[in-house]
């Protein structure tokens, strides 16, 4: 791979900027204006030198899926900057934050908000799209997700609950 994937509680203004800052409305969706929920860990993919090229953000929460309460690990933030892209690394780096989310963190499912364009590069790592309704908090009120949500199972024969699913507060 020729990088290090670095867990870390917190990103530096200098990283952010190196894997964010890089261009304007990078994730395509700024227009919706939603506000987000700060990630607790933070896998960054690095270079020798320290220079970060790829980031995959991870919390652990709890949401409602067909009545039934789920503990998710939340995959959000991730990217890879144009130094980084074609070398895999954000496909190494949602694959240590799956382990964790499901070894050290011991939640039932991963999930993230996906665009549609990105739904086969996530379904290619084993994460399955939910069709599902799904609602969570910003400042106004409720609404339901303009995203698709997508989850993987830690663990064999766990099957994702079907009906509405709220959130619970801020998407990540």
């Amino acid at each position: 791979m020729g990088a290090e994937i670095r867990l870390t509680k917190e990103i530096t203004p200098g990283e952010w900027q190196a894997l964010y800052g890089w261009g304007e409305n990078i994730f395509g969706v700024e227009d919706l204006a939603y506000s987000w929920r700060p990630k607790e860990w933070h896998f960054v993919v690095e270079e020798e030198a320290g220079r970060p090229l790829a980031h995959v953000g991870v919390l652990k929460t709890k949401v409602t899926a067909g009545g039934r309460e789920v503990t998710v690990g939340g995959v959000g933030g991730v990217v890879s900057n144009p130094e980084g892209r074609g070398r895999r690394l954000v496909h190494e780096a949602m694959g240590r934050a799956f382990d964790f989310m499901c070894g050290e963190l011991g939640v039932e499912f991963g999930m993230l908000f996906c665009l549609e364009r990105l739904v086969p590069f996530y379904a290619r790592q084993g994460w399955q799209l939910i069709e599902d309704e799904v609602e969570f908090e910003q400042p106004s009120g409720k609404v339901v997700s303009a995203f698709r949500l997508m989850v993987r199972p830690c663990g064999e024969g766990r099957e994702w609950p079907a009906g509405r699913i709220e959130i619970g507060g801020f998407p990540w």
